[in-house]
Formats: C-alpha cells, sequence, structure tokens
C-alpha cells in the first residue's frame, strides 16, 4: 500500500460518499467513478479467494451490480469501501457454498497431501494461501491487504472483533508454522542431494 500525504485518504473518502450521493439522487453515470475507484482492489480481493480469473470477473462485476442496486441500504456509519466489502464478503461466501463437493474434496486432498519439494515456480503467496481456509483468507486479506482494523472486518464479517483478533493470530501462527515446515523439508532435500543421511 503506497503511503499517503495527511488528509489525502479523508479527502478520497470525501469524494466517494459525494459520488455515492449523486448516485442516490439519480445520476447514473456517476457511478462509474465508484467502479474505477475500487475496481483493481475488489478484483485481488476476489481472485485470492476464488483463484480462477472468469470467476473472478463475473464476481467483481456482480458485487458492483449488487451494490448499485443496494445503494440505498448504504449508510454513512461505516466507509463506503468496508460497506462495499462486507458486500463482496458476503457474495464469495454465497459463491464457496455453490461450488460442487466435488471440488472442494479435490482440494481438501491436495491439502492433505505432504510437500515433498517446494517449487520455484509457484509463487509463495499462493502456495500459503492454500493452506488457509476461505474465512481466514478473507481475514489475512482484509487485515494484511486492506489494511482494516480489527472493527472493520468484524463489521464486514458479522463476527465479534476479539473473534476476528484471535483467529488472526491462529491463521498467523499457522502460516509460520508452514514457512517453518517447508524450511525443515528443503534442508531435508538440500542433504540428500548432498549425500548427507
Amino acid at each position: 500500500m503506497q503511503p499517503t500525504i495527511p488528509g489525502e485518504a479523508e479527502g478520497k473518502r470525501e469524494a466517494i460518499e459525494a459520488v455515492v450521493e449523486q448516485v442516490k439522487s439519480g445520476d447514473k453515470h456517476a457511478y462509474q467513478a465508484i467502479i474505477l475507484q475500487f475496481e483493481r482492489q475488489m478484483y485481488t480481493y476476489c481472485y485470492y479467494i476464488l483463484k480462477n480469473h472468469t470467476e473472478t470477473e463475473d464476481a467483481v462485476q456482480e458485487i458492483f451490480i449488487r451494490a448499485y442496486e443496494h445503494l440505498h441500504q448504504y449508510k454513512r456509519q461505516v466507509s463506503f469501501s468496508a460497506w462495499l466489502y462486507k458486500m463482496a464478503y458476503h457474495h464469495l461466501i454465497n459463491i464457496k457454498k455453490k461450488q460442487s463437493r466435488f471440488l472442494n474434496l479435490i482440494e481438501h486432498c491436495k491439502e492433505q497431501q505432504p510437500v515433498t519439494q517446494i517449487s520455484q515456480h509457484e509463487p509463495v503467496v499462493d502456495e500459503l494461501l492454500t493452506y488457509l481456509t476461505a474465512e481466514e483468507r478473507h481475514i489475512l486479506l482484509l487485515k494484511a491487504v486492506e489494511q482494516y482494523t480489527f472493527e472493520e472486518i468484524s463489521d464486514i464479517m458479522g463476527l465479534k472483533s476479539a473473534t476476528i483478533r484471535k483467529k488472526y493470530e491462529r491463521l498467523r501462527r499457522k502460516l509460520m508454522d508452514r514457512i517453518s515446515t517447508k524450511g525443515e523439508v528443503a534442508r531435508g532435500t538440500i542433504a540428500k542431494t548432498n549425500g548427507i543421511r
């Protein structure tokens, strides 16, 4: 995330709020500014959950359509960004629920297989994310990438702030254990290739 100049983030928030009010007042064309502002980060968020470009494009489009249709329900008690992420979160949960049991079974089997070697071609982040549940991925992306507070994530996901905090600590430990295990596997593989048993 790029460092922001003091007041810049607040200025952007106010500009988005003004656009939201324009759209609520009937200016449909103003909604394009909202799409341009959030399209890239929505795509990134959805892709890390769905891991498929076509599904991600469809999901992002559907999220913006639903946000437009429900814009009248938006209240300024939370930031528009958090409201949009809440909508995205629920939409992605529904997509995951609709996926077939067969796909879930395949993913479960992949998680159960021991890692025997480390692929140099697979991005580390992608590889680590496969060891997290969908809920853990949401929490990690909202906290580490989008930098929402635990309270904001609590509002987006509909869970208590303390629960989010505990789950976040648990998933961090899970990732650290995974990184540690990968290091052991890599050292073992190197030792065997050097004739050391």
